[in-house]
Order: C-alpha cells, then sequence, then structure tokens
C-alpha cells in the first residue's frame, strides 16, 4: 500500500511540474497592437485588449488562448515542430520576415503601428506615403492632398488626391478679392454677402457701407448727428466715437490671440459671449486636451445665436492648422441654426495637446444678445 501511495504522489508531482514548467511566458494577449472589437484587421483577432495575428503567434495559434506547447512553432494556426520554408523561428511563432510586421527583416523588428512590412522593411500599407513621419492617404488628407504638405482650403475637400470645393461652401470673407467658395462670385457679387458691411469714410468720419449680394454697396453712412447705436461702425452723433460692449474675452479675435477657456486639461463647460461690432468677426478660443486610454472625442456646440445673426464655427488641431484656416471639423449652417461639431481622436495616436475654436461672424452684431458655446473633450462618450 505504501509503494502504492507513493507512485500516486510523484505522478500529482510531475503533473504539477507540466502545468507550472511554463510559468514565465508572456500572457496569451500579449505582442500585437491595441485593440477594440472591430478594429483588428485581418488577419489578427482581438485576443484580450491586443490585436493578434493567430496564424504564427505561439500563445494564440489557431485562435485566442490556444498555445503551443513547449518547442513547438505556430505556422498558418496550425503547431507544429519546425517552421516552413520561408519562415524563421522567432520566438513561438514561425515567421515571415518580409511580411511579419511584429518580426520584419529580423525576430522582434516590429514596424510602428501605421506601417506595414513589405520586402523586410517597415514602409507605409500600399495605397499610403510617409509625410512627417506619418504615414497619410493622400487621396483624402486635407494636410497632405495628392503631396506632402499641400494643405487645402476650409470650403475645400481633398478627393483623389485634389482640393476640390465642398458641397454647400459659402463665401466666408466677403472683402478679401477671393471667391471662398469657388461659384465665381466673389466677395460682394456673392448673394452669400448680402447685408454685409465694410469700412468707409463718411460725413463724421468713418462709417459702414452695405452690401447688396449683386455686387453693389450701398451708400456710405458716416453719421448724422442722430442717437448713436452701439458698435454698428457708425459715429452717428459725430462724437468721434461709436461705442462697444466687448465680453470678457476680448481681445480674441485671431488664432495668436486665442482665450483660454479653461486651465484644466478636458473641460467640459458653457460660455456667453458676443460680437458687439460689425469690426468684431471672430472669436477665438483655446482648450487643452490629454488623450486617455480609451476612444475619445471633442464635442462644440454653439447654440442661442441671436434672431437675424449667422455665425460659423470651426475646429483645429493646434495653432498651426488654426492659422493656415485647417479645420478638423466646421459647421457652416445657415441663418441663426445653431452649430453642432464631433471630432473622433484617430486611432493609435496621440490626440492631446491644445485645440483651437474660432467662431466666426458672417452676419449681426449686437452689444447686448449673447451666443452659448458648449465644449466637451476630449473626453469618452
Amino acid at each position: 500500500m505504501r509503494s502504492l501511495a507513493l507512485v500516486g504522489s510523484l505522478v500529482v508531482s510531475l503533473l504539477f511540474v507540466v502545468a507550472c514548467g511554463d510559468d514565465l511566458a508572456p500572457p496569451l494577449d500579449g505582442g500585437g497592437d491595441t485593440g477594440t472589437p472591430g478594429s483588428c484587421e485581418v488577419p489578427e483577432e482581438l485576443c484580450g485588449t491586443r490585436c493578434i495575428n493567430t496564424q504564427n503567434d505561439g500563445r494564440n495559434c489557431g485562435g485566442c488562448g490556444m498555445e503551443c506547447a513547449a518547442g513547438s512553432f505556430c505556422s498558418a494556426g496550425v503547431c507544429s515542430r519546425s517552421c516552413p520554408g520561408g519562415t524563421m523561428a522567432c520566438g513561438g511563432s514561425c515567421a515571415d520576415l518580409a511580411t511579419d510586421r511584429d518580426h520584419c527583416g529580423g525576430c522582434d523588428n516590429a514596424c510602428a503601428e501605421d506601417e506595414a512590412c513589405r520586402g523586410g522593411a517597415c514602409l507605409c500599407p500600399e495605397g499610403y506615403t510617409e509625410c512627417g513621419g506619418t504615414c497619410i492617404n493622400p487621396d483624402g488628407d486635407m494636410d497632405n492632398c495628392g503631396v506632402c504638405d499641400r494643405s487645402c482650403d476650409a470650403d475645400q475637400i481633398c478627393s483623389m488626391g485634389m482640393c476640390t470645393c465642398a458641397a454647400g461652401g459659402r463665401e466666408t470673407e466677403c472683402t478679401d478679392e477671393v471667391d471662398d467658395d469657388c461659384d465665381g462670385l466673389v466677395d460682394c457679387a456673392d448673394p452669400d454677402c448680402a447685408e454685409a458691411t465694410r469700412a468707409c469714410m463718411g460725413i463724421c468720419g468713418t462709417g459702414a457701407e452695405t452690401c447688396d449680394g449683386a455686387g453693389t454697396w450701398g451708400v456710405c453712412e458716416g453719421g448724422s448727428g442722430e442717437a448713436e447705436i452701439c458698435g454698428d461702425g457708425i459715429d452717428q452723433d459725430c462724437d468721434g466715437v461709436d461705442p462697444r460692449n466687448p465680453d470678457p474675452y476680448e481681445d480674441n479675435n485671431s488664432c495668436s490671440s486665442c482665450a483660454l477657456l479653461s486651465p484644466m486639461t478636458d473641460p467640459m463647460l458653457t460660455i456667453n459671449a458676443r460680437f458687439d461690432s460689425v469690426d468684431d468677426g471672430v472669436d477665438c478660443f483655446r482648450f487643452i486636451a490629454d488623450d486617455g486610454l480609451s476612444r475619445e472625442r471633442v464635442q462644440i456646440d454653439l447654440t442661442n445665436i441671436p434672431e437675424g445673426h449667422d455665425y460659423d464655427v470651426y475646429l483645429y488641431r493646434n495653432f498651426d492648422d488654426c492659422v493656415a484656416r485647417n479645420p478638423l471639423v466646421s459647421g457652416v449652417n445657415t441663418e441663426n441654426a445653431d452649430e453642432s461639431l464631433t471630432y473622433w481622436e484617430r486611432f493609435a495616436l496621440d490626440d492631446g495637446g491644445t485645440y483651437y475654436i474660432r467662431v466666426v461672424r458672417f452676419r449681426g452684431h449686437s452689444c447686448e444678445m449673447n451666443y452659448e458655446l458648449s465644449v466637451d473633450g476630449l473626453n469618452p462618450l
């Protein structure tokens, strides 16, 4: 009886050794790119939180958690004692060094997340090109349209590598001698500029004239000694001053003078601001975002636009894009319709930093009536 007990004890001990012999192996979801359901590219699968190529991963061979035994390798989703021709043993995997992103040109020589392995070198995927160290699609990239550093204007889209006018574009500037919406009508000749104003010299000095939307600027109204109207650019009472009532964020009319909305990162807030004068054409704001682990987005809402006014809103990734007028998203609804923008962060890239917002007055001003601007981001939905 003692002999049988001893044999049983040895069997249990051997089973324990076999079960624990590979306790130094990495977790089953080790390696690969960080993934979410539906984000992995074939032949990769989502194993835990990583995108894994189950065709050659020794710890997930043919499926998640299907680990090859010690001394064997994973090839074509099957555990084998040797690697087939054209591949090399790299850890527990049989890797094709010409195409394997984790072993490109040599074992453990991993390509960046936006690169593919071709001919044993880490390169941009087919149809993509490298611009500034990032793989981009030149057929649709607004900042690198067709070639690197060719930026499309805010009222254009990049299509098949060419900057073309976006459907529903508008004449956003009425005094710059540029056909902003590519309809062949420039500035005051475009109906979009109806009721737009520009400075002129009148009876009391600086006045304002109004566009009829058909190419003609009206009579310069430079003051007549009557009751003053705040911020209309006309010195009605001829006292040499057109009174104004700026909001607390002025002077914020350019990208270089954008008002910081909050010292905190990823703010969630709503402010009230106004265009108090015909000379106040842009309100610029900025906020700081911190890129977290989950997928996040920026949400911008422009609401309570006064009756008879028309404002547009643009979101920019950074200062340079703000200056170059290359928005991530824009809202250009007509009249005083609300604007709502949503920008989802890019996969596997750092979207933290300072974002810029430009609210552009297309029509209307008031020394009393405010609009509301709500900012939420960079935050999870």
